[in-house]
């Protein structure tokens, strides 16, 4: 009897392992905490800036509201130290709130922009606040080693993309000084500057398996693994420098893989890799 088309349609297609619930969790896990990064370092310095003026102006109405509902408890002054009338601390109650109220709105338009992107000066606070300082040059080549459409930024696709490339890249030659950084980033999730073995525990296993683990958690965090009788703590530096070891020696093994060849085309021998 020859199947139809429709009887096709209805047969299971095989699962693979992106199907697995686990797996598929890991991946949306993966994608929420690269999104939290992103949303982190683009428009950072603006962010941060106009967080700091709506503190100010939150803790100015405050002082502005206590004054009014009781003067003998609280001074409140100009900006010029000029002391305030209950009066006075109304009107300027008023001015500060539309104030308060256009900053909140500003900073809530900034985050929720869907063109907002990472630039050099975003990328640079960022780094300094989690401790670490780079040279301009080593920012620009950053940016430019994930900037597809060569805007001096990066954007959420760029930046997707990065990572993407990076997580499949078999050959240590995907640009990876960025990757590094977003990934320690996923890791710590309130970017406080430095990571523990249970933060990067999972996304490990995730990706290279229980066989597999043991073998890269002492890659990543070698002496200061608790079993070693470190503190099972990485700071950004101390991650860079354990990711980055790996990361040449794969680029050498694939340089000395293609010498070879060539030297060997040159030479009329074989061109398969020993």
């Amino acid at each position: 009897m020859v199947s139809s088309p429709k009887d096709k349609d209805k047969i299971p297609k095989p699962k693979t392992a992106v199907d697995s619930p686990v797996k598929t969790l890991e991946i949306d896990t993966e994608y929420r905490d690269l999104r939290r990064v992103f949303d982190h370092i683009s428009v950072y310095v603006e962010r941060v800036e106009l967080t700091g003026l709506v503190d100010a102006s939150v803790a100015r109405l405050l002082n502005l509201h206590s004054f009014v509902e009781n003067p003998n408890s609280v001074a409140a002054c100009t900006k010029d130290g000029v002391q305030l009338s209950k009066f006075q601390a109304q009107n300027e109650l008023k001015l500060v709130t539309e104030e308060c109220n256009e900053l909140k709105l500003s900073l809530k338009k900034l985050v929720d922009d869907a063109n907002k992107k990472i630039s050099i000066r975003d990328l640079d606070a960022a780094l300094k606040n989690l401790g670490r300082v780079c040279l301009r040059k080593e920012l620009e080549y950053m940016i430019w080693e994930v900037d597809e459409n060569l805007d001096e930024a990066v954007d959420w696709e760029e930046f997707k993309l990065m990572f993407e490339r990076n997580n499949k890249d078999q050959t240590g030659l995907e640009p990876f000084m960025l990757y590094n950084i977003v990934q320690f980033m996923t890791y710590d999730e309130d970017f406080k500057g430095h990571i523990t073995e249970d933060d990067t525990m999972s996304t490990l296993f995730a990706r290279h398996g229980r066989e597999n683990l043991e073998s890269q958690m002492v890659k990543l965090f070698g002496d200061q693994l608790k079993s070693n009788g470190g503190e099972g703590i990485l700071t950004l530096d101390q991650y860079l420098k354990a990711v980055s070891v790996r990361q040449v020696q794969n680029k050498k093994v694939e340089y000395s893989i293609k010498s070879k060849m060539v030297k060997m085309e040159s030479g009329g021998g074989s061109t398969k890799p020993i």
